[in-house]
């Protein structure tokens, strides 16, 4: 779903007879590839659900009936907003099938799960930590750059029983108890009352405190971000678009600032002119 959200905003480069601009072609090429383990640690991979999605750098521009180079540069703008996106829809199927979640930062776990069984199953996580000690690394985006680094090949040799096994020995009496109790999904999960209303207060006072102007989409990443569990895509924009905010369009990105905002950036305006600030 996520993905034909981002198809649908693809654009290619307009540069025939003197033009420069982009047009959407709303059409894309891309592979989905579903794992579920992570890469090895040890020769033994954890369970890990993941996609891995590859974009072929080619779209259909049926304004020139030809195959083009794709425009990326807005996608990958956007990325915290489809990944916020992503997480949500995840977390709600989940929640269709009788599970519960619960938010943990930006992300979420399953509910039930002992955080002592999530911990034992995130080996490639421990494992980057302890390298990124030993080096001094402490920048996530170098951290990010140590799991290519340090990651195993993958072990094909185990079959799906073999991991299964090699898992449940991994697990101690109360943890076996609790996965199990988890997975009969026994205990029903009420969704919180209005999810959406807190998610989108929350994004609008912790956005605009750090800027008086921004991108729609960054409210609805933030909104989406701290609501995780308890909205939906469509609840929280229908949530943010009751809000009575400023809104325009700014190098083709939807913006918006509060009244209050433009009230206080006027008197700071108008203080300035009248000779006695700077």
């Amino acid at each position: 779903e996520t993905m034909r959200d981002i198809e649908r905003e693809m654009k290619t480069r307009v540069r025939k007879n003197g033009r420069d601009e982009d047009r959407r072609t709303g059409n894309m090429v891309w592979a989905e590839f579903i794992h579920t383990t992570s890469r090895p640690v040890d020769g033994v991979p954890d369970p890990q659900l993941h996609a891995h999605v590859f974009c072929l750098n080619a779209t259909y521009d049926v304004s020139e009936a030809r195959w083009k180079a794709g425009q990326f540069r807005g996608l990958k703008a956007d990325a915290p907003y489809f990944q916020a996106m992503f997480r949500v829809r995840l977390a709600e199927k989940l929640k269709e099938l009788g599970f519960g979640v619960e938010r943990k930062r930006d992300d979420f776990e399953i509910a039930g799960i002992p955080a002592s069984a999530v911990k034992r199953f995130s080996k490639r996580t421990e494992k980057i930590e302890q390298v990124a000690a030993e080096r001094g690394i402490t920048d996530p985006k170098r951290k990010a750059e140590l799991g290519a680094e340090t990651r195993e090949k993958k072990n094909k040799h185990l079959s799906w029983d073999e991991l299964r096994q090699a898992w449940d020995s991994q697990l101690t009496d109360k943890e076996r108890q609790a996965v199990t109790a988890t997975e009969k999904r026994d205990v029903p999960f009420g969704r919180p009352v209005h999810g959406e209303r807190e998610a989108v207060d929350y994004a609008l006072g912790n956005s605009f405190a750090r800027g008086s102007v921004v991108s729609e989409r960054k409210l609805l990443a933030e909104a989406m971000k701290r609501g995780v569990g308890s909205v939906t895509v469509e609840g929280v924009g229908r949530e943010l678009a009751r809000r009575p905010l400023i809104r325009g369009r700014q190098n083709g990105r939807d913006m918006a600032t509060s009244p209050e905002m433009e009230a206080m950036e006027g008197k700071i305006i108008a203080f300035a002119r009248d000779g006695r600030g700077k």
